[in-house]
């Protein structure tokens, strides 16, 4: 029975043009070899038999809904759920810390995964967690017994390992720990329930969510600091706040709002914002500001020289020349300033107020204004007192504790195991971008995951 209005393309109109030939052709000569199907099939389409046997397999793999593929193909795929939050990643990284504690053994990303499940409904597959303990800093390496780990790099490690023997120090001291932070909102940022404005019981319709209010602020466990609150509207262009929070906006807003407010003798904690630090220029910028960079750091180049050959210059000397300019401000004013470690903002009682402050702003917008935002912002600021700000600090000093233990645990662990040098890493576990149709990681030989400390350089990308 023939079907009508069907469109062919190209290659199918091809196809036919070659079955018309070939049927014309018998027409002509009379049928030949009428029992050998696959060979006369190849002639009929300008194929070869290979060919017709491969797609005759897999005809008869799929069953009666035959499904034939294009090979090499690149097709639409689930995108990979990796796109977790400050407070998932601290879960997940504490996750795989805490398992040598409670299980006393290696944990498999499966493993993992299920848990993950469970404690922060964690939706994606092996392969998305792969890619996000990845992005927090660890690398997979193999050890003697070809059984491959997930190492943490000891850069990231040594950075945290720092961090908390500094801050036990200054809690020692009595010192007062101020923590600092930023974030955004969406002036669209509700939930459905919101949605509904019962003075008009009518639904409104969110405006873009380019337009939103950044929030910085500091708090210690007293509560938040006075006066130090700022909040204004993100750059409308591409509505991400670190275009209007640079150096120069921040210094401002620690000259102006934090330092006046601050008790004598704290110590500030900051995390790792690139605009935190006196950037280098990059290879995008002006060669007179390639040159203006060297000649400020008193470095000699000559005048003929071209602008891949001054950039280079600079990378080879601006990790010398690192400034950490907001450390700088603070010490004039004998304040100390600490940086959290690198994917490590699980250690940071205002993330975690962040969260609380949006829950609270999607509960009560309805007005998807900046203005009822920035109210609401403020309203839920005023009723965050010192007890609530006391428990967020009493957590965080909960995590602390537990990373020290777990560092110890590790330490034990991982002599047991020979991992191999650095070039050892295992690529077929870091699942980049294949041309694979499905997301199944069933078959997959476990993977074992442990946060050895290794020598292994973290990449300049990667360090404050």
């Amino acid at each position: 029975m023939s079907r009508k209005n069907t469109v062919l393309n190209g290659q199918a109109r091809k196809l036919v043009y070659h079955v018309h030939c070939f049927m014309q052709k018998e027409a002509k000569e009379g049928v030949s070899n009428l029992k050998q199907v696959q060979k006369r099939t190849a002639e009929a389409t300008n194929t070869s038999v290979a060919t017709v046997r491969r797609i005759i397999k897999e005809s008869r793999e799929d069953g009666f809904m035959s499904t034939f593929r294009t090979p090499g193909k690149k097709r639409p795929r689930a995108k990979p759920v990796t796109g977790v939050d400050d407070f998932e990643q601290g879960v997940i990284r504490r996750c795989i810390h805490n398992f040598h504690i409670t299980e006393n053994e290696l944990p498999t990303v499966e493993k993992l995964r299920r848990k993950l499940q469970q404690d922060i409904n964690f939706q994606g597959s092996e392969r998305s967690l792969r890619r996000i303990i990845e992005i927090l800093g660890f690398k997979w390496k193999n050890t003697e017994i070809n059984r491959p780990v997930l190492i943490e790099t000891s850069n990231i490690r040594l950075k945290r390992i720092e961090y908390l023997k500094r801050m036990s120090r200054y809690r020692h001291e009595g010192r007062l720990i101020v923590y600092t932070g930023e974030s955004y909102i969406d002036s669209s940022h509700s939930t459905p329930a919101a949605s509904s404005d019962e003075s008009t019981n009518s639904i409104k319709k969110p405006i873009s969510k380019r337009e939103r209010v950044v929030i910085v602020h500091a708090a210690s466990e007293t509560g938040f600091i006075p006066n130090a609150l700022l909040t204004f509207v993100a750059g409308i262009k591409t509505g991400d706040y670190n275009d209007n929070m640079n150096l120069e906006n921040y210094e401002k807003w620690l000259r102006t709002q934090l330092i006046p407010n601050l008790p004598r003798n704290s110590v500030v904690v900051v995390d790792n914002a690139y605009y935190h630090n006196k950037q280098a220029p990059t290879s995008n910028a002006k060669i007179s500001e390639l040159q203006e960079w060297l000649t400020e750091k008193g470095i000699e180049y000559s005048e003929d020289m071209l602008k891949p050959q001054l950039y280079d210059l600079i990378k080879s000397n601006k990790g010398k020349h690192k400034k950490f300019r907001i450390g700088k401000i603070l010490s004039e004013y004998n304040h100390d300033v600490i940086q959290l470690p690198p994917y490590h903002k699980d250690l940071n009682p205002i993330e975690m107020a962040w969260v609380e402050i949006k829950g609270y702003v999607s509960r009560k917008n309805v007005t998807w204004t900046i203005k009822g935002v920035t109210e609401l912002i403020k309203e839920n600021l005023e009723l965050m007192g010192a007890s609530e700000w006391s428990e967020l600090c009493e957590k965080v000093r909960n995590i602390e504790e537990e990373y020290k233990r777990s560092d110890r645990v590790v330490d034990a662990l991982t002599e047991e195991l020979i991992i191999q040098n650095e070039d050892s890493d295992v690529d077929s576990h870091t699942d980049g971008d294949d041309d694979d149709d499905d997301d199944d990681d069933d078959d997959e030989k476990p993977t074992a995951v442990t946060s050895c400390f290794v020598k292994c350089e973290l990449m300049e990308d990667d360090t404050p």
